[in-house]
């Protein structure tokens, strides 16, 4: 499988693609009708809009400020974290997308208490952060393994 090209030679650490995993989150979300391609049974309708207030709009709170288009560097990068995804084993990646999601709307760590349900379980929320854990190492491994064969 290929991997993409990462910008020089970098090592990457678990807060580094988690971090561009909740970079390239935000991203998806800034893209007019676009929705983060691998979670599309998520909670989307609970995510609020984001809005710019100023004197103008604070009349008209129904108008929504239009967003920026984003440029061909962001979209490499969203592109590329995204397909990261790939390396995560395949039971895992609803959990990664969830505690992204979570990061991304200003959580500081992951709630894996309030994953269970999403993930369809009871119990075991330190069971899921080890999952958790275990596949943002994987996304790391074959990214050094990549840049150690470059």
């Amino acid at each position: 499988m290929m991997v993409p090209a990462m910008e020089g030679s970098q090592f990457w650490a678990f807060a580094d693609v988690e971090e561009r995993l909740v970079e390239a989150m935000r991203l998806w979300w800034h893209v007019e009708g676009a929705g983060w391609p691998f979670a599309s049974d998520g909670p989307w309708h609970l995510i609020g809009e984001d809005r710019t207030w100023d004197w103008d709009l604070d009349r008209r709170p129904d108008v929504r400020v239009p967003k920026l288009p984003l440029s061909r560097e962001q979209m490499r990068r969203r592109d590329e974290a995204t397909a990261w995804l790939r390396h995560a084993p395949d039971r895992d990646r609803r959990l990664v997308v969830l505690g992204v999601t979570a990061l991304a709307a200003g959580r500081k760590r992951v709630p894996f208490r309030a994953l269970l349900r999403p993930m369809g379980l009871r119990t075991g929320a330190d069971g899921l952060r080890k999952r958790y854990s275990r596949a943002i190492n994987a996304i790391c491994q074959v990214l050094n393994a990549a840049e150690m064969r470059a």
